[in-house]
């Protein structure tokens, strides 16, 4: 993520994502702006898919950090400091990281068929 352009992008403008002043309440991953993703991922390093991560994990991470219009330029360093640190350190980064990875017998037998259908 590059932080210059967000440092330069509107904040006056609240349908645009630099600009959003208000709560995160995100209630499907797809509707998950764009931007947010590599953050987000950054945050859960042992996921391999976005659609992995809890959506209420998702809005919970996001209402911490958000700080309201022109956070995006916060989240760009954040995500950047993240990212250069788990490079150089791979293992260390796996170990501040305290979501266990799921196994089969996490999900529920509804989960299980929802997955298998999809």
């Amino acid at each position: 993520m590059n932080e210059a352009y967000w440092d330069k992008q509107p904040t006056d403008k609240p349908y645009e994502l630099n600009g959003f002043n208000g709560t995160w309440a995100f209630s499907d991953h797809r509707k998950v702006p764009g931007g947010l993703r590599d953050f987000i991922m950054e945050c859960f390093p042992k996921l391999m898919r976005f659609s992995r991560v809890d959506i209420e994990k998702v809005n919970e991470l996001m209402n911490d950090v958000w700080e309201g219009p022109g956070s995006m330029s916060k989240i760009a360093r954040l995500h950047n400091e993240m990212r250069a640190e788990r490079q150089r350190d791979p293992d260390e980064a796996a170990k501040k990281d305290k979501t266990p990875v799921p196994t089969i017998d996490d999900y529920s037998d509804e989960e299980k068929r929802a997955k298998v259908s999809d």
